[in-house]
């Protein structure tokens, strides 16, 4: 049985998926959670040219890690209150965050959400590196698919339409 589980959170509703899961599972071993939000590193910044950003590079950093630490704080207030939580808040990729406290020894089981949708089809994802690299073990929760949209049709109303004048 799992008592020590890691849970990776943000806004997304697969993390949201994942931390219901974790709850349910902390409630039946009568465990403690652990909520971690990493604030991943802004973009590179031109340094010449006619663009002028409003923030600097600190703002911008500072806005990430109140993302994260609101991540974690909105996480927080969906655990009962008879669980145990640890809050983690880190800096740079979610996934090396969540590798660098999993490889820690802390945690029993580490669980993180997977959205349907890829952004970038040649990056990986979070819980395919963690299932590579993690001695401890990984429960990866799916996201609930949405239903089709049903968009598709009017556009083949509207191709045969163009098609006939």
């Amino acid at each position: 049985m799992f008592h020590r589980i890691l849970v990776g959170v943000d806004d997304s509703p697969a993390a949201k998926a994942a931390l219901e899961r974790a709850v349910e599972l902390v409630e039946a071993s009568h465990g403690r959670l652990g909520l971690l939000s990493s604030a991943p590193g802004p973009p590179p910044l031109p340094c010449a040219g006619p663009v002028v950003l409003p923030v600097s590079r600190a703002q911008l950093e500072q806005q990430l890690l109140d993302w994260a630490q609101r991540n974690v704080e909105e996480a927080a207030k969906l655990v009962p209150e008879e669980i145990p939580v640890t809050k983690l808040v880190s800096r740079g990729s979610p996934g090396r965050a969540l590798l660098r406290e999993a490889r820690s020894g802390c945690w029993d089981l580490v669980i993180v959400g997977q959205s349907h949708r890829r952004r970038m089809p040649l990056l990986e994802r979070v819980g395919e590196r963690l299932n590579r690299r993690s001695a401890t073990p990984v429960l990866v929760v799916h996201e609930e698919p949405r239903e089709p949209r049903r968009v598709r049709g009017r556009h083949r109303r509207r191709r045969a339409q163009v098609r006939a004048v």
